[in-house]
């Protein structure tokens, strides 16, 4: 009879694998970070519910948005639902806001970027979609920075975000592994805690004892306008956020200035990431503080206290 559950929600980029393998890829080193405490895992139910093959094949299917699969925020000139030109900018926009304080975060001037890449713009910023494009081929430039792959994780979760159709598929996927009677802990991984926060935040029923997220793109204005309002799901007892600074999906912490919530997100901003891009799984459930936080969980439940 198992006394709790570890649910462990992936992020991107994990089409053809499995559960069992993202079992395995997420606790083999967790594990052996444990040590002799990795005995608090023995009587836990442990799952991955695994929805990336089927993001892949809804992100490969898109054409252009049916009638209201877009959700449209913001002023009457905002745009229409199913515009492909307003999915298009509304985009663009989110991608020019975050590269843009990725920029500003690396020290990378603005001389910088219009000396490798010319200086004929005619306006500079995050609104300008060329010059957008030169500080990713800058940052490309940089040794364990990949523009590219910033800009992949952003459209997923951008995708997810304003893509009705596939939230909602998505969730489908995730969602059963919460209804259980047993008390759940959550460990969540990139956008995986934007799948995650969107199914916890609005239910009544069942009890999540540590949602602990990890790589998190949370603090990023278009998840805050997304999923408002934000607010402490009523089923979370504790909320533990791990963040390394030099990951830049993780780009703000889940503090009061960029997820203003009460009670307030246990935020941790010291990992150290070992991990190319330092944003991997394992760089995360390797570090001391992030797989204490997963024991002292784990083992409380354990000993039947909370």
């Amino acid at each position: 009879m198992y006394r709790a559950r570890l649910v462990l929600v992936h992020g991107r980029a994990q089409q053809g694998k499995s559960e069992k393998h993202l079992i395995d890829e997420w606790m083999t080193p967790l594990r052996e970070t444990l040590g002799a405490r990795a005995s608090c895992l023995d009587g836990v139910q442990i799952t991955a519910p695994f929805y990336g093959d089927r993001l892949i094949e809804l992100l490969s299917s898109l054409g252009d948005p049916a009638p209201g699969d877009i959700i449209v925020r913001g002023g009457p000139d905002a745009g229409a639902a199913g515009d492909p030109f307003y999915e298009e900018e509304s985009y663009r926009a989110l991608m020019g806001e975050w590269f843009d304080a990725i920029r500003e975060g690396e020290g990378i001037t603005e001389e910088r970027v219009s000396n490798l890449f010319g200086d004929g713009y005619q306006e500079r910023g995050p609104a300008n979609w060329p010059w957008v494009l030169a500080i990713i081929k800058t940052l490309n430039r940089i040794p364990g920075l990949d523009g590219d792959m910033i800009e992949r994780v952003l459209r997923d979760v951008w995708i997810y975000l304003e893509r009705r159709s596939v939230r909602r598929e998505i969730d489908a996927i995730v969602a059963p592994a919460f209804e259980t009677e047993m008390p759940v802990v959550c460990l969540a991984h990139s956008l995986g805690t934007v799948v995650a926060y969107h199914i916890i935040k609005e239910r009544k029923a069942g009890k999540v004892s540590n949602l602990i997220t990890v790589g998190s793109p949370l603090g990023l204005k278009i998840c805050r306008e997304a999923l408002a309002p934000i607010k402490h799901p009523q089923v979370v007892e504790r909320w533990f956020n791990a963040r390394d600074k030099r990951d830049v999906v993780s780009l703000y912490p889940l503090d009061s200035k960029y997820f203003a919530i009460d009670p307030s997100v246990i935020h941790f901003d010291d990992v150290r990431n070992r991990t190319p891009n330092a944003h991997g799984i394992s760089g995360y459930v390797t570090n001391a503080e992030t797989a204490d936080e997963i024991y002292r969980s784990l083992a409380a439940l354990g000993s039947g206290r909370i």
